[in-house]
């Protein structure tokens, strides 16, 4: 996937500096691609016969998943499956016009998710926020996406800032996306507009500086892609930050890593996060059928969407 070429301007790829700059002002760049698409074309037409009905019915949507990390990082990853963000709003209407393109369509989890069958191997997620409902798709998703290219159509992919918004939240056992995290920075970081980043993160700023912190170690060399004032500003609110004595049995690891802190809650008598402090995830649980939650078991064959 590519950006065109009369909009990488737009799109926030870095401009060149005069000679004269210091290396350590420079914009970082984003890799090239590291491998080129090889997906083939059963799975491209799939692909391109979803996006084609969204955009024939006028659906906005942004595309994140394995191809917004090709185009941000260079990495290609073969999955089955394309991720489409989406308001909950615009999901009916998504649905309709992708059953009338012969899609199997279903509601996977009323929370964040909807999928839609090309076949047994290729399909679409569509993806109205993170499994714990957090990182809700709004007009900010699509006011400031990215414009691209997937196999020669015109399409808006999501934003870095939302990208890792989303990602941030996945960190089970199975499944930890805090790598993609560090390469969206590494590739991104300066281009990146780090108050919407905080804004984002707004009241979970403890993720995102934990994920800050897994970046530094990663790359000693590159600590600069994210700006001092973002880390006086998470240091500053973790130094004062207290014991909350009201939520002493109140557990936010279900937030990240539904997996892993099911005992806490099952069997230690800790509250569900979730339950109390997302509301969006309160309202939208009684609709399913059980606790599909933050992160089902990682299959084998198609990677899950990002935010779950």
């Amino acid at each position: 996937m590519d950006l065109p070429d009369n909009e990488k301007k737009q799109a926030g790829q870095p401009q060149e500096k005069p000679q004269a700059e210091s290396a350590a002002q420079k914009p970082s760049k984003p890799p090239p691609p590291m491998q080129a698409d090889q997906r083939p074309p059963l799975e491209r037409g799939a692909h391109l016969l979803a996006l084609s009905a969204l955009k024939n019915a006028e659906v906005p949507f942004v595309v994140a998943g394995a191809y917004a990390l090709h185009l941000y990082t260079g990495i290609y990853r073969d999955t089955k499956d394309l991720d489409l963000f989406l308001r909950r709003v615009d999901l009916d209407r998504a649905l309709d016009a992708l059953a009338s393109m012969g899609f199997h369509t279903s509601i996977a989890d009323p929370v964040w998710i909807a999928k839609a069958y090309a076949n047994d191997e290729y399909f679409a997620d569509l993806i109205f926020s993170s499994g714990n409902g957090v990182a809700v798709v709004d007009d900010l998703w699509m006011e400031r996406a990215h414009p691209g290219v997937i196999h020669g159509l015109p399409i808006l992919v999501a934003p870095p800032e939302e990208v890792i918004w989303s990602k941030a939240f996945v960190c089970e056992r199975e499944r930890f996306d805090g790598a993609d995290i560090n390469h969206l920075i590494l590739a991104r970081g300066k281009q990146m507009d780090w108050k919407h980043m905080l804004m984002r993160f707004d009241p979970h700023w403890e993720v995102l500086l934990a994920h800050l912190t897994l970046y530094r170690f990663c790359y000693p060399g590159q600590r600069d892609h994210v700006p001092r004032w973002v880390w006086d500003e998470l240091l500053e609110r973790a130094r004062v930050q207290r014991n909350e004595p009201e939520k002493k049995k109140l557990c936010r690891g279900m937030v990240i890593a539904r997996g892993q802190y099911r005992v806490d809650v099952e069997h230690w008598g800790y509250r569900d996060a979730r339950m109390e402090e997302i509301p969006s995830y309160r309202e939208y649980r009684k609709l399913g059928k059980d606790d599909q939650g933050l992160m089902p078991p990682a299959p084998v064959g198609p990677e899950l969407p990002a935010g779950e």
